[in-house]
């Protein structure tokens, strides 16, 4: 198993610096994720519209936190769901703390709770 495909793997019990490094690796893959998204949405709106005066930049601060806030509860859904603990409370917690956080702080905050999901034991029943 390589080490790229280890960050996509949600079932996998993570502890410290492997937290720190999915923490770090998803938070970066986010940020660029959004930015390409509100990089297209920014070219398909200023060159559709000739001669518009859009700003981008305040395209990109209104709608940046809602990309983050998506980005990160579908990840901490998706780990919940591959560790099968979409009833525990403790991971619904950290994902209902990891909202404001994505969206008043970004992925620099707003990513640590869903990276402490990944802490979590599998409750893989087969």
């Amino acid at each position: 198993m390589n080490i790229l495909s280890k960050f996509f793997d949600f079932s996998v019990k993570r502890s410290g610096i492997g937290i720190f490094w999915f923490y770090l690796f998803h938070s970066i893959l986010g940020s660029i994720v959004a930015g390409i998204i509100c990089g297209v949405l920014v070219f398909i709106i200023l060159s559709s519209v000739p001669g518009s005066n859009f700003d981008g930049g305040s395209f990109g601060i209104k709608y940046g936190p809602l990309l983050a806030m998506l980005y990160g509860v579908g990840m901490a859904i998706a780990i919940m769901y591959k560790k099968r603990i979409l009833n525990s409370y403790k991971a619904v917690l950290l994902t209902i703390i990891a909202v404001p956080l994505l969206y008043f702080f970004g992925f620099s905050l707003g990513f640590i709770p869903v990276s402490f999901i990944t802490a979590f034991e599998s409750n893989n029943v087969e």
